[in-house]
């Protein structure tokens, strides 16, 4: 049969087993119990603080915090993980979670407090660690935007004077030297033209990154693609192109933004068409409980499935030779989706045409009518 002073006995050894330091101490502060946790973490035997006032272990600058938690307990209230720090016997500066329950006697008076107190420096460490690394890369980050767009904002205006006077050169002298100076004033233009157009999108690039994020509204989703579509009006009456639009939603997002998506997936549905085959492409949405999954479909060459999570890498291109282009558009088209919330990805095998989806977050708000 379990007496009262074994029911003692257990809670005691449980005191003394526990991690953390489990303290005792009267109205006045003056500590009344100490387990060995209370030793470990603080550095003070039991014999040296039973009788002491718990004060001893007050930070410089937290000295009036335990005559304000003695005043809580004789009001009977309870101090639930409250952070705070102390001061061990060496010195060293702790934080602190503690927790502090009014003690009461056999008629229910208050007669002191019971503080649990479990040291959380290591945590409070670790926490600083990972804000100052969040810190230092949003900072490393913020320097590289600024650096790319100053960069490619200062290179404009030297090329512009490459790209004019290399066309005067073929302009005025094309036909009347050799045929190696033709070829050399042709790689020269063609040099500069490219040299411009990657320019203009690690312009457009940082833009997207350094950019806040812009006020969303309620917008049909049709319309995007239409703005798209006569935005590419050259390219689609050029190839031929067949452009099929499903039923497609009212969305909340970044119109702007969200436009350029369509341009630059349709753009390059166009670009990497197939040799002698119409090219088409159907743009279409499929309602998902939280969100919607957006695709742009095609019959062009395709890609194969090892540069799926590639081509949306800065400067990715797989078509180097035979295709304009920078290899930005789908980075920035990543950016972008992500910014809104979503995620953008493509189903393809070389020879069978692509997919690409990406999705936009659907508010309960959000009207879902075409």
């Amino acid at each position: 049969m379990t007496t009262q002073h074994d029911v003692q006995l257990l809670l005691a050894s449980i005191v003394e087993s526990s991690d953390d330091a489990i303290i005792s101490k009267d109205l006045n502060g003056i500590v009344t119990s100490w387990n060995q946790a209370a030793t470990r973490i603080f550095e003070y035997t039991a014999d040296e603080m039973i009788g002491r006032p718990i004060a001893v272990l007050a930070a410089p600058d937290r000295i009036d915090e335990m005559p304000k938690i003695l005043a809580r307990i004789r009001s009977g209230e309870r101090v639930d993980h409250y952070e705070t720090k102390r001061r061990s016997k060496s010195g060293r500066i702790l934080d602190i979670s503690l927790t502090v329950s009014p003690i009461r006697d056999s008629t229910g008076r208050i007669v002191g407090a019971s503080k649990i107190a479990r040291d959380i420096t290591e945590k409070k460490l670790a926490e600083k660690a990972i804000i100052d690394q969040a810190e230092r890369l949003a900072r490393s980050n913020a320097d590289l935007q600024q650096f790319a767009f100053v960069t490619s904002h200062d290179l404009q205006e030297p090329l512009r004077t490459i790209s004019t006077f290399s066309e005067l050169l073929r302009r005025r002298y094309s036909g009347k030297l050799d045929e190696h100076a033709d070829q050399y004033i042709d790689l020269l233009v063609g040099a500069a033209t490219r040299m411009s157009t990657l320019i203009r999108d690690v312009l457009g690039y940082s833009r997207v990154v350094r950019g806040d994020n812009a006020p969303v509204s309620r917008v049909p989703s049709k319309l995007m693609v239409e703005w798209a579509i006569d935005n590419l009006q050259g390219s689609i009456q050029e190839s031929g192109a067949t452009i099929e639009l499903a039923e497609l939603p009212v969305v909340v997002t970044d119109e702007s933004a969200v436009s350029q998506v369509f341009q630059n997936l349709i753009s390059n549905a166009i670009k990497y068409r197939k040799p002698e085959v119409p090219v088409r492409i159907r743009v279409q949405a499929e309602t998902k409980p939280n969100e919607w999954v957006f695709s742009v479909a095609d019959n062009g060459i395709g890609i194969a499935p090892p540069y799926h999570k590639n081509i949306f890498g800065l400067f990715k291109r797989l078509h180097v030779n035979g295709y304009e282009g920078t290899g930005i558009g789908l980075a920035v088209c990543k950016r972008i989706i992500e910014k809104q919330g979503g995620r953008i990805w493509v189903e393809s095998e070389l020879g069978n045409g692509s997919v690409f989806r990406f999705t936009l977050p659907r508010p309960e708000t959000a009207n879902t009518d075409a």
